[in-house]
């Protein structure tokens, strides 16, 4: 979650374009998905749901204005 967290920040301080941090999950997703593939587990599974959670989380982000964190 604080890597999410620090994604999102980054973006909405104009430091990180959405883009970049969407390519960057991207990555991350494409190679935890390498990983289950290789070496199936309950552990690389989550590992690929919480990437795939995250991916969602700045797809929602597109979807509806942002309001910031408080």
């Amino acid at each position: 979650m604080l890597c999410e967290s620090t994604l999102h920040v980054l973006v909405e301080e104009g430091i990180l374009t959405k883009a970049k941090a969407i390519e960057a999950i991207a990555t991350v997703a494409e190679l935890m998905n390498e990983i289950a593939e290789s070496a199936p587990s309950v552990t690389n599974q989550m590992a690929v749901d919480l990437v795939e959670g995250i991916t969602a989380s700045f797809a929602l982000q597109d979807a509806a204005p942002s309001k910031g964190f408080t």
